[in-house]
């Protein structure tokens, strides 16, 4: 490998995102599952009440943070309700997107603010917790 292509590869790796850390994992593993478990199709809200119990089951820290998270997203759910997409024709009527609505719910100003709430109540928890 010649000089060139190996500062381009070391570039590229000093470049990559660090993985998040469990706490930011956790924290938005469970504001989609939070999500999930709000929606009214009984397949999606039992997924998501199963995720959102297994995050805690491994998590740390205070439930009220938790479930300040969870009224947060349920908050912003129903404040916006769900992504639309298009039908199948140019006619066709707006097609509700739940999956992508949850996907994408921790990008959303108010959820990402809890999260960071719930970060700063539940850190001490879980760096007790990796030592």
């Amino acid at each position: 490998m010649s000089r060139v292509t190996s500062l381009i590869a070391l570039a590229a790796v000093a470049a990559a995102p660090s993985p998040p850390t469990p706490l930011q994992r956790d924290l938005a593993g469970y504001a989609t599952a939070s999500c999930f478990a709000a929606l009214p199709q009984p397949l999606l809200r039992k997924q998501g009440e199963r995720w959102a119990g297994a995050v805690i089951q491994r998590g740390h820290g205070a439930i009220e943070a938790w479930a300040s998270l969870a009224r947060a997203v349920t908050k912003e759910l129903k404040r916006t309700g769900l992504d639309q997409g298009l039908g199948d024709g140019p006619d066709s009527a707006p097609t509700p997107l739940p999956v992508m609505t949850c996907g994408e719910i921790t990008a959303r100003p108010a959820v990402r603010a809890a999260m960071a709430q719930a970060a700063k109540a539940l850190a001490k928890d879980y760096v007790a917790t990796t030592r």
